[in-house]
């Protein structure tokens, strides 16, 4: 799920605040990003794909969400290596881990603001 060290640092840095801040704009955007990678697998535009994904490790790894980030990581190795048929099954299980970040995510910000 999430991993604790993460949020922890962040909250080391800038308090709660800043750890809601983070949550809000990985709930704002990995939805995006991840609907940008299955519009670029739809189209065949890999390159597209790959650059969603990147994005989506990126911010995921910032939150310990490392399900996603791990799974991100292959999808945009699999688009960068033009592995087309295996990037739909791949976003199959990113779906899935983000589904489940953004679950464990919400209930740490609602944790913060109370």
């Amino acid at each position: 799920m999430i991993e604790r060290h993460a949020i922890d640092r962040i909250a080391g840095v800038g308090g709660s605040e800043l750890v809601v801040k983070m949550i809000d704009l990985f709930l704002q955007n990995a939805p995006l990003r991840l609907a940008a990678a299955n519009q670029g697998q739809r189209d065949g535009d890999l390159k597209a794909v790959e650059h969603a994904a990147h994005s989506l490790r990126s911010s995921s790894g910032n939150l310990g969400a490392q399900r996603v980030q791990e799974l991100a990581a292959l999808v945009e190795e699999l688009a960068g290596a033009g592995r087309a048929d295996a990037v739909g099954v791949a976003l199959a299980g990113l779906e899935d881990a983000v589904t489940t970040a953004i679950a464990a995510l919400t209930a740490e910000k609602e944790a913060r603001t109370r």
